[in-house]
């Protein structure tokens, strides 16, 4: 990733994850596939807030994480602490993975594949997995045509300057994110030699109406009600979602 690129994320989440209270964690990580990741070895990649890896935590995982973000470490280990759990946190570059290769049973993240380099980074898990270990993102999607369309028309295009307005239309994140696109999704397929799959537990669609447009809760309550409703009626519709989960495996048997 560029030098350049890699400092304003930093920058950015530095300040955005300041916002996060430590608090009692609750909830569990679920992965298909893996009823429990009690006893496993489980990393967690941009921990962010630091939930996630508390909750891997509390449910008996072995539990490792990293973030280019100092606030995002200091989360973590605040909430760590304050739920009373043990895991081990550094301040670290996702494309630059210091752990052992064969190391860990899972590899976990949320949000973070559309930020970074998939060709180097999907390299770095599958070294870092152990043969037959999984890795499973919580992503962004920009599968659907239309919603890419909209996208491109209003923000940017990939791998340039993302606009924060356009017209009445408003976006979260960095100026350098775009949604992960099927160009990326290929590049981890063909590092995992095929072993990925795709699922869209969650619909989205409608719902960004409100996180571009009205910013209200009302309105995103009204609207995620409306997108389960869509789905059920067009279940065809599911792979459109805005939101999608990567599920990859490593070979048993090729470390």
């Amino acid at each position: 990733m560029d030098r350049a690129i890699q400092s304003r994320e930093k920058q950015f989440y530095d300040e955005e994850w300041k916002k996060v209270q430590v608090r009692e964690i609750r909830g569990r990580v679920t992965i298909p596939e893996i009823p429990t990741i009690a006893g496993k070895r489980v990393l967690v990649c941009s921990c962010g807030t630091g939930i996630e890896a508390v909750q891997a935590a509390l449910e008996g995982a072995e539990v490792y994480a990293f973030d280019i973000s100092e606030t995002a470490v200091r989360n973590a280990q605040a909430m760590a602490e304050f739920n009373n759990v043990q895991m081990e946190v550094q301040l670290m570059d996702f494309h630059q993975l210091t752990y052992p290769e064969n190391f860990f049973d899972i590899v976990y993240g949320s949000a973070i594949l559309h930020h970074i380099d998939c060709d180097v980074v999907g390299r770095n898990i599958h070294r870092v997995l152990k043969p037959g270990g999984v890795a499973y993102f919580r992503e962004n999607s920009d599968r659907n045509p239309l919603l890419r369309w909209v996208r491109r028309l209003a923000f940017g295009k990939p791998d340039g300057y993302q606009r924060q307005k356009f017209l009445f239309f408003r976006r979260n994140g960095t100026t350098d994110e775009y949604p992960l696109t099927e160009e990326e999704v290929t590049k981890l397929r063909e590092i995992f030699q095929g072993n990925l799959r795709r699922y869209n537990h969650t619909f989205e669609f409608f719902y960004l109406m409100n996180a571009m447009i009205f910013k209200k809760r009302s309105v995103g309550r009204k609207l995620r009600v409306f997108n389960r409703f869509v789905v059920r009626a067009l279940p065809f519709l599911r792979p459109y979602s805005f939101q999608q989960e990567i599920w990859m495996q490593k070979p048993a048997g090729r470390p």
